[in-house]
């Protein structure tokens, strides 16, 4: 992650504004006409945001299930109804008022924070040998039983970078940043040194007060299982504590559809997707995207309903994850070429090609691996059909690249397109009016 931070700021450092990798594979890779930009922004900004959607959802159903019947009572079709009801709440709050849904993002924003500071005190708590019920911390705290396999490092992965998920947000709106060159990056690293504090001390807390055997099966419940142990089965531990582990996951539902559907809004505007000018709109009082919210809500039940009962959350890890490392290694790529075919570019930050190749290298890794049969094996479907998953939807968002680019060439007629001919057309008109009024004067003057 620091390696990615330090190479894109390189990137933003040669004239590239705000839209992320969108707008970096853009640059760099400009032929076929947006083709690599186009299947990005489709893959990772419409659709992997559709199923973080139903990953969020997941969690909090499975916590809220947690909360009202024990940790040894599981059904999987009850949690997922609970995960439809919180999309949709979430979709109902973001059609209503843009105000209020960010308000109350920013509440469960607060719970998440001070759940993830009392989680941590317990593990220290732990550790001190102050809980009723101690697991074996020399066995815990060992590499006992580590496995050695290259699919399963390739896989674990995918789940400890999700866990920084989101550290990247910021290259989105470089245009509202003051001096990006200069903040973007402390941002980004103090943003990164944080999370990963946080993201040791919580597993540190796990480990400290869980048994192995725990942890291992508490697939979405960890945190819940960690106050129960810790406070003891009552109405404190065992109920309110879970479901605010379940409202930290509401809330991240509610910044994903916030952000999301801006991100289709967008897709749509430039004429990526299908009925471009449906989505492109907005309510006329509200003004929220209410298509573009309906879009990911379709796609979110899609991923929290296709997938066998109890894989949803793995299931999108690596689908999404998948996606994500490509473009991220390709937007590296587009980098070093840029590197060799536009070498008097002014860049006042120049990665060396050691990192920018290690980078490259570690994707690789991330890409080619997962194909390793892991040691553990899901039960419910192939290890390798996420992966295969997001590779097919890629060559069909090159389909429909073809169709809405080439064949109907719809970014010619899109919303973004019109309003540019618009502005066009109004500067056109002013210039013209101001210079034919001085004429005008001139001539009565004369």
């Amino acid at each position: 992650m620091v390696f990615n931070t330090y190479i894109y700021r390189c990137i933003i450092c040669i004239g590239i504004h705000s839209g992320g990798e969108q707008e970096y594979l853009a640059y760099q890779f400009p032929q076929p006409k947006q083709l690599i930009s186009f299947i990005f922004l489709i893959m990772v900004g419409v659709i992997a945001r559709g199923a973080s959607l139903a990953q969020g959802a997941t969690v909090f159903g499975n916590n809220i299930l947690y909360a009202m019947d024990g940790p040894h009572y599981r059904n999987e079709w009850t949690a997922r109804g609970f995960a439809v009801l919180c999309l949709t709440l979430w979709l109902l709050l973001s059609s209503v008022s843009t105000k209020v849904t960010i308000g109350a993002t920013n509440l469960f924003t607060s719970i998440k924070i001070a759940l993830l500071m009392l989680l941590i005190c317990v593990g220290f708590a732990g550790l001190a040998g102050r809980l009723p019920q101690q697991p074996d911390l020399s066995q815990n705290f060992s590499f006992e039983d580590t496995s050695n396999n290259l699919g399963s490092y390739a896989s674990a992965i995918y789940y400890v970078i999700f866990a920084y998920e989101g550290w990247y947000n910021l290259n989105y709106v470089i245009d509202e940043l003051k001096d990006p060159i200069r903040n973007l990056p402390r941002c980004a690293i103090s943003a990164l040194i944080l999370t990963t504090t946080l993201y040791l001390l919580a597993n540190v807390a796990y480990l400290a007060v869980l048994p192995i055997t725990i942890i291992k099966s508490s697939n979405l419940t960890v945190a819940a299982n960690l106050f129960n142990a810790a406070f003891g089965g009552g109405i404190f531990g065992g109920h309110i504590l879970p479901v605010l582990v379940g409202c930290s996951s509401f809330g991240f539902v509610g910044v994903t559809f916030y952000s999301g559907s801006r991100v289709v809004l967008e897709a749509a505007r430039k004429g990526f997707l299908p009925y471009h000018r449906f989505f492109s709109q907005v309510h006329p009082t509200r003004q929220t995207p209410m298509a573009s919210l309906c879009l990911l809500y379709s796609i979110a039940l899609i991923f929290l309903l296709a997938p066998p009962p109890g894989t949803v959350f793995q299931f999108i890890i690596a689908f999404s994850g998948y996606s994500s490392y490509f473009f991220s290694a390709l937007s590296v790529i587009g980098l070093l070429l840029l590197r060799w075919n536009q070498p008097d570019i002014k860049r006042p930050v120049r990665v060396p090609w050691i990192i920018s190749i290690v980078f490259v290298l570690i994707c690789l890794f991330m890409l080619i691996f997962v194909f390793v049969p892991p040691t553990t094996l899901p039960n419910e479907y192939p290890y390798w059909l996420p992966y295969i998953v997001s590779i097919s939807l890629a060559i069909l968002s090159t389909g429909l690249w073809y169709y809405k680019i080439i064949f109907k060439n719809s970014t010619e007629n899109s919303y973004n397109a019109e309003i540019f001919l618009e502005g066009q057309q109004e500067l056109f008109h002013d210039v013209y009016q101001n210079t034919k009024d001085i004429e005008t004067d001139s001539a009565i003057k004369e």
